[in-house]
């Protein structure tokens, strides 16, 4: 053995001797739930550093209001504020007593009470703690949101007949963009949805420029009331936004036929599921595709919205000028009643309600889909009974 490497294996070997830390391994310790505690306590502590007071839960800032809620948490669990102490060098922890909180019975109370909220002219009443600065509004916030439309029902057969005028022909469409030409029933196609100029409200001067308030109906059942030259900008932002044009402005291709956009289906299930064996026969999937209905069906055996088994094919009927998703969702709507209830689990095992499947004969679909097509089917319901469509009462 040479020299060097003699002197080497003694270096070790003393090293060995001395226990030195380099062949100690190292244990790191896993956080504990108190770990965790002190953690999310100075957080607390920090936003105190920070704005030279406790953070409060009824802020307006979702920060400040998260660990107000947090601090409240803590004051209300003494075990927790006892494991705490030793970090609350701000004394956040403590709860204000009731003398504390007591309200004065009069102002002289309150300034016998020696309150600092009266100490100074220079008080903090006069600062805005927990609101937050005015900032501008982006141009999303401009447009009003959207709220759930209490006197639907109103409107519903206008969305009907609408979509039935479209399908049939009856009616066209233009594109749109940004335009102050609205008027009371109007019907626009904005963002994939309908949308009815239900009312027009005063009309005012803003600067330079007249603007109204509208009520605008949409035919998922919501409403909003943007400014006239909102909706407009809101037109003219949307892609492929469209006005629908009155039956009496004639047909979109100046009496040409409108295009096919795609067609609708009606099928029956060839699943050998037991679950399903006393339904196959007496149920129907009605669904749209933009497509053929052969791809559509290519899939079905691995698609839970077909119950994960093949299907064949009943009829198809061609849908002109109007997405026919929006002839799926009018004829879905009209036999409502008849949906059945059923989950099926998806390839990940997660449920799936598919709501395309009805207990409903071809026979009444095909009717349906000419009343469509004459516009008429918002005077009839359907009476899954005895499985007939029949007149409303006062139509």
């Amino acid at each position: 053995m040479s020299t060097n490497s003699s002197r080497f294996y003694e270096a070790l070997d003393q090293l060995i001797a001395n226990k030195d830390d380099l062949f100690v391994t190292e244990v790191r310790r896993l956080p504990t739930q108190s770990d965790d505690q002190a953690r999310l306590f100075l957080e607390i502590v920090a936003f105190r550093e920070r704005h030279g007071r406790a953070p409060e839960a009824s802020a307006w800032m979702p920060e400040e209001m998260r660990l107000g809620v947090r601090l409240d948490a803590y004051r209300a669990a003494p075990a927790k504020a006892a494991a705490l102490m030793h970090l609350d060098q701000y004394g956040l922890l403590a709860v204000a007593s009731k003398a504390a909180t007591e309200i004065p019975a009069s102002l002289d109370d309150l300034i016998a009470a020696g309150d600092d909220l009266l100490a100074t002219p220079d008080d903090h009443i006069f600062e805005f703690r927990a609101t937050p600065k005015p900032q501008m509004k982006a141009a999303a916030d401009v447009i009003a949101e959207r709220v759930p439309c209490k006197d639907f029902d109103r409107f519903a057969p206008i969305f009907d007949e609408c979509v039935a005028d479209v399908a049939a022909g009856f009616r066209g469409t233009v594109q749109t963009n940004s335009t102050y030409q609205i008027a009371e029933g109007d019907l626009f196609i904005v963002d994939g949805q309908l949308a009815l100029i239900a009312e027009v409200g005063a009309w005012q001067t803003r600067g330079d420029q007249k603007d109204a308030r509208l009520r605008i109906i949409y035919d998922n059942g919501t409403e909003s009331d943007h400014l006239l030259r909102s909706f407009g900008k809101a037109l003219y932002r949307a892609d492929n936004s469209r006005r629908v044009l009155s039956a009496a402005a004639g047909l979109l291709f100046d009496g040409q036929e409108n295009p096919i956009t795609g067609r609708i289906y009606v099928a029956k299930t060839l699943s050998t599921d037991p679950a399903l064996s006393d339904l196959r026969n007496h149920i129907l999937k009605i669904g749209s595709t933009t497509g053929s209905t052969a791809d559509r069906l290519a899939g079905a055996a691995a698609d839970p919205t077909f119950l994960l088994a093949s299907a064949e094919i009943l009829a198809e009927y061609d849908t002109r000028g109007v997405h026919p998703r929006k002839i799926e969702a009018l004829l879905h709507r009209f036999f409502a009643g008849a949906c059945i209830n059923v989950r099926i689990p998806d390839r990940f095992g997660r449920g799936v309600d598919p709501r395309e499947w009805f207990f409903v004969s071809p026979g009444s679909v095909e009717q349906a889909i000419r009343m469509i097509a004459t516009k008429t089917l918002h005077l009839y319901d359907y009476a899954i009974g005895d499985d007939s469509i029949v007149r409303r009462e006062g139509q």
